[in-house]
């Protein structure tokens, strides 16, 4: 499969961030698109939140995660296992240094049914303070 193989994929995004006993859960669902490029995988959707419309590219490579967004949010962060990776955000508000320390990604996909996971688990620091305890969820499935 190639960029010009895209499957159309309804996707579900959960995010869990836990700072102490605090907890809030934020789910998405949107309609996007999966295609593969060499040996990267992509999925590609649009979200519109309270800022406007967000443009979110999340490429899987073998050995890390980039999750990239652009339009009313501006943000850059890359995701490997046990290291500590830097990255940004930025809205009309600001802009604000982001690290995350990765402690697990799992991705799979079934080719045959057309649908596939990834899960990501990580602490993140905004601008060096400890911002808690984040899960990150997409399940997708073609449409």
């Amino acid at each position: 499969m190639n960029e010009t193989n895209r499957i159309p994929v309804r996707l579900r995004q959960v995010a869990v961030i836990r700072d102490g006993a605090h907890q809030e859960t934020i789910a998405l669902e949107v309609d996007g698109m999966y295609y593969i490029k060499g040996t990267t995988v992509y999925l590609q959707f649009v979200e519109e939140n309270e800022l406007g419309r967000v443009n979110n590219i999340v490429k899987i490579a073998p050995d890390e995660v980039t999750v990239l967004r652009s339009g009313a949010v501006e943000m850059r962060q890359t995701f490997r296992c046990q290291q500590e990776m830097p990255g940004h955000y930025q809205t009309v508000f600001g802009r604000w240094g982001l690290a995350t320390k990765t402690e697990a990604i799992e991705f799979r996909y079934d080719e045959r049914r057309k649908q596939g996971q990834l899960f990501l688990s990580y602490e993140l620091m905004l601008e060096h303070e400890r911002s808690g305890r984040h899960t990150l969820t997409l399940t997708f499935k073609g449409v």
